[in-house]
């Protein structure tokens, strides 16, 4: 005899893992932040920074591009996916550093399917667009290495 699962333990597992994916996508960026400073410098810049917020280690991500010896388009093609880079950040920020408002109706067994900013409730991430976030961080991942490889 099966047991039969309350509704709170089936509903949009779609969601969690949509959560979980954005956060590893973005991971994947962090990481490569460190990998692009190792490849940039001598000096294991990479381990020296390692506690140092994103933004800070994409500074200085973009001084070691401004130091190499490269064309300026090469150049200008890493600054944009530095760029690109910072500004999904922001998004990131809205999905894994704000307080979650995912809650359930119980008298209608009904699951909010949106995360909001706490701080500003016009703020919200669906489903719909925690994929296009996990979409745009590969893009982003991957401009960034050919660009900072190509140097």
């Amino acid at each position: 005899m099966s047991e039969e699962h309350h509704f709170l333990e089936t509903l949009y597992k779609e969601l969690a893992l949509a959560l979980g994916d954005a956060v590893w996508a973005f991971a994947r960026i962090e990481w490569l932040t460190y990998t692009c400073l190792r490849r940039l410098s001598k000096d294991h810049l990479d381990e020296l920074v390692g506690d140092l917020s994103f933004r800070n280690r994409t500074t200085i991500l973009r001084r070691l591009v401004d130091a190499g010896k490269s064309t300026p388009q090469k150049k200008d093609r890493a600054h944009a996916a530095i760029k690109a880079a910072e500004d999904l950040s922001e998004r990131r920020n809205i999905i894994v550093h704000n307080p979650w408002q995912i809650w359930v109706d119980l008298d209608s067994e009904q699951f909010m399917m949106q995360i909001e900013k706490y701080a500003r409730r016009d703020k919200t991430v669906d489903l719909e667009k925690l994929h296009e976030f996990t979409k745009l961080a590969g893009q982003v991942e991957a401009e960034l290495k050919e660009s900072i490889y190509a140097l």
